[in-house]
């Protein structure tokens, strides 16, 4: 099994050649997997670096016009502290170029939280297990004990994978949706 550094290492070569066209075939999936959820959720987004879906444009509007509330989270002391969010005018773009909530956006609890989308480089669909950027952030919100949301993640093909290196520290998600389905 690779290590955890090449996985990434391969993931981030690959994001960084991902079309438009084929984010927009994972929002496309996402908006007719959201579809059914019932209304008044607080989804969590996530702002999107290079190569990601963009959640922002692509669904953000899309969240909004269909009744739920959207929340991004902000960086505060090396945890994810969610505001809600109605708009991309409500964002600053971050030192690592993600979108994240202006200050003056509204906090809420952990625990308000219905459904987190939860970024990632590569998924395994056998075991739901993700692997993030390193940083551990979303690890840390998603063992925090207010954490009781659903936990989806969006994967291209290429991100999948049938084992990933695990350890203790490491969240699983509750579902991965691809372009496939």
């Amino acid at each position: 099994m690779l290590t955890k550094p090449a996985i990434r290492q391969r993931m981030r070569q690959l994001l960084r050649e991902v079309s438009a066209e084929a984010n927009a075939a994972l929002i496309s999936k996402l908006k007719q997997h959201a579809a059914s959820w019932p209304a008044a959720q607080i989804v969590a987004i996530y702002g999107g670096l290079r190569g990601e879906p963009d959640l922002i444009g692509g669904f953000l509007p899309w969240l909004i016009e269909k009744g739920h509330q959207a929340s991004l989270f902000a960086i505060e002391a090396e945890n994810l502290a969610p505001r809600l969010i109605q708009s991309e005018a409500d964002l600053i773009r971050s030192s690592l170029g993600a979108w994240e909530p202006h200050e003056s956006c509204a906090k809420i609890e952990i625990a308000a939280l219905d459904l987190i989308i939860v970024p990632g480089l590569a998924f395994s669909l056998k075991h739901l297990t993700r692997l993030g950027r390193g940083g551990g952030y979303y690890d840390r919100l998603l063992a925090h004990p207010q954490c009781r949301a659903r936990r989806m993640a969006l994967a291209h093909d290429f991100q999948l994978v049938d084992d990933l290196p695990v350890e203790p520290h490491d969240q699983r998600v509750h579902e991965i949706i691809t372009a496939a389905g």
